[in-house]
């Protein structure tokens, strides 16, 4: 029982030292290199989230931006340097079904 103990103990002290920190953050706190970096590469696109990640002391800016449908998540070094992007998956919301009433209703009775 104490090796069982011991084994989940380690295996959530390894889980904890190797996790990514993501912070979200508002789009007025971009990084001036980042902020030029999207208005001149992106034009029309709006941002839509920002977020800071910190991965073993790597910080990183990822930076969703939206136009339309098409969202995708550009990635920034700790200098606003361009690292890459990926297109992010939108989500299409469930259509709303109105209650199907009866084709007859039954008669009320008396």
């Amino acid at each position: 029982m104490k090796k069982l103990a011991l084994l989940i103990v380690a295996v959530l002290f390894t889980a904890f030292a190797f996790a990514q920190t993501k912070t979200e953050l508002k789009p007025a706190d971009l990084s001036k290199p980042v902020a030029e970096y999207i208005a001149k590469n992106f034009v029309g696109y709006n941002i839509d989230k920002v977020f800071k990640c910190d991965n073993k002391g790597t910080v990183t800016s990822e930076v969703v931006i939206a136009k339309g449908t098409d969202k995708q998540t550009l990635v920034f070094d700790k200098d606003g340097k361009f690292m890459g992007k990926q297109a992010t998956k939108v989500e299409a919301k469930p259509a709303v079904k109105a209650p199907v009433k009866p084709a007859m209703e039954e008669p009320k009775k008396k």
